[in-house]
C-alpha cells in the first residue's frame, strides 16, 4: 500500500465511494433484468384456466419503461387486446344472469415474487459491490 498525502485522501475516496456506486447501480439494474423475466414465468405458471387458443399467455410483455443513470423500470404487462381480461380473471365478474365467475389469481403471484426476488437481489448486488 502506497502512502497517501491528507490532501489527496478526499479525492481518493470521492474516487472510491463513486466507483462503489456505480457498481451497485449496475447490480440493481441486472437485477431488475432478471426478475421481469422470473415474474413473466411465475405469472405464465400460475394460469390454470383453460385457454383454447392460448392467446392470452402469448400476448404477456415486459418492457423497459424507464431508465436513467441510477433507476431502471421494468413494466409486465399484456398486449393484443388480451388486457382486458387480466382484472377479470384475477378477481373474478358478475354475469348477466346472476352470480359470479370464479377468479383465476396468477398475476398476484408474480407481484409477490417481485418484492421478494428484487429484495434478495439488491442485497446481493450491494454486498458484492466494489469486488
Amino acid at each position: 500500500m502506497s502512502n497517501i498525502k491528507v490532501d489527496e485522501l478526499s479525492d481518493m475516496l470521492a474516487d472510491y465511494m463513486s466507483n462503489y456506486s456505480k457498481d451497485v447501480t449496475d447490480g440493481v439494474k441486472k437485477a431488475v433484468n432478471t426478475v421481469s423475466k422470473e415474474v413473466n414465468e411465475e405469472i405464465k405458471k400460475h394460469v390454470t384456466f383453460e385457454q383454447p387458443t392460448g392467446e392470452y399467455v402469448k400476448s404477456f410483455r415486459i418492457k423497459k419503461s424507464y431508465e436513467d443513470g441510477y433507476k431502471r423500470v421494468n413494466t409486465w404487462y399484456v398486449t393484443n387486446g388480451q388486457y382486458r381480461l387480466t382484472h377479470l380473471l384475477e378477481k373474478g365478474h358478475a354475469l348477466w344472469q346472476g352470480g359470479r365467475t370464479r377468479a383465476y389469481p396468477h398475476i398476484k403471484y408474480g407481484e409477490i415474487l417481485a418484492q421478494r426476488r428484487m429484495e434478495e437481489l439488491a442485497k446481493e448486488a450491494i454486498e458484492n459491490a466494489g469486488d
